[in-house]
């Protein structure tokens, strides 16, 4: 009886873990990679859905696509522009508290970069 207690207790412990991580990915992340313009993401993440915007170096705010999250991972895709061309970003990382390394690559794989993300103070 004791050891169904336990067990049941870490089953629950695990799912409220998973869900408040994935909470904590919700808001305002800024960072620069090695060249180019400062990346402005604002996630909402709900279950193990990614959703929210990118602000391009234009201004403009571009929808997070096929946004996914799993307590430190998330991967999303979005459509963007470069010199007048189209292009689809994709888009992975690792999220350690109030940093997320992201490694972002156009889908053909013609390009891609490594950006640390901060969480924007408020």
């Amino acid at each position: 009886m004791r050891l169904s207690h336990l067990v049941c207790a870490g089953v629950l412990f695990a799912l409220l873990s998973t869900l408040l991580v994935a909470a904590e990915i919700s808001g305002k992340w800024t960072g620069k990679a090695e060249e180019g313009p400062e990346w402005v993401f604002n996630f909402k993440a709900q279950d193990n859905k990614l959703t929210g915007t990118m602000v391009g170096a234009d201004g403009k705010e571009r929808p997070i696509e096929d946004g996914k999250s799993d307590v430190d991972t998330l991967s999303f895709s979005v459509n963007s522009e470069w010199q007048g061309a189209a292009i689809k970003l994709v888009m992975k990382g690792k999220v350690s508290g109030d940093r997320i390394n992201l490694r972002v690559d156009t889908d053909d794989g013609a390009w891609g970069t490594d950006v640390i993300l901060k969480r924007a103070s408020k």
